[in-house]
């Protein structure tokens, strides 16, 4: 394919993570180019990085086919609903940094984000809107739900499985054939024994409901 026939990618939020996500598809030198959008007002007219412009919504319409759309937002149930509404605008990608590492063996849904340093193994599942931060290592089998965000430098054993939409905190550990639930989070540096029930929040080594963690 040559590069006037890749897509132009619009990576949708002009924060932090956002950031994260240009960068890694400059990387890639998987896209025509890269164009930032946001609903902040403030953010149009600016860049997200240097000659990546940010342009409001009402822009993306006019952007020249072909298109490609990733939503750079770090929270969870967001990300989801800004998807969903800008899902006539282009197809959700994924964007994989050339220093992330993935099994060839894995399936990767659309509109993931694995950056560099991370780690994925042969026979895991990402669905869709995955972020696998940076240095985090998706051990074999594992299993992750759609919308779910392994922050930077967590850990999974093997045949782990994180549900929909749940947070697995930067530098924690969940052991081998574990489950994290739906819309669960384990805090930052947790090292999780048990499977977190759906809907909890569990911290500390060894990771426990939070209430109890903070008693």
């Amino acid at each position: 394919m040559s590069s006037t026939e890749l897509p132009l990618l619009i990576v949708f939020g002009a924060g932090g993570h956002g950031r994260v996500v240009a960068d890694a598809a400059l990387a890639s030198g998987a896209w025509r180019g890269v164009v930032a959008s946001d609903r902040n007002p403030a953010a149009w007219g600016g860049e997200l990085l240097p000659g990546v412009a940010i342009v409001p919504p009402a822009a993306l319409a006019d952007l020249p086919r072909p298109l490609a759309l990733h939503v750079a937002i770090g929270n969870n149930p967001v990300r989801r609903q800004e998807a969903h509404a800008l899902r006539e605008v282009a197809p959700l990608a994924s964007v994989i940094h050339p220093r992330a590492c993935v099994a060839a063996s894995s399936r990767i849904a659309a509109g993931c984000l694995l950056t560099a340093q991370c780690v994925v193994g042969p026979m895991a599942v990402l669905g869709e809107g995955v972020i696998v931060n940076h240095g985090a290592v998706i051990d074999h089998d594992c299993v992750i739900g759609a919308w779910a965000h392994i922050a930077p430098g967590a850990k999974l054993g093997g045949a782990v499985a994180v549900d929909e939409s749940a947070l697995v905190g930067a530098g924690s550990t969940v052991l081998r054939n574990l489950r994290v639930g739906a819309h669960a989070t384990l805090g930052a540096g947790a090292v999780a024994l048990a499977d977190v029930p759906a809907g909890q929040a569990w911290a500390g080594v060894p990771a426990r409901p939070l209430e109890r963690a903070c008693a």
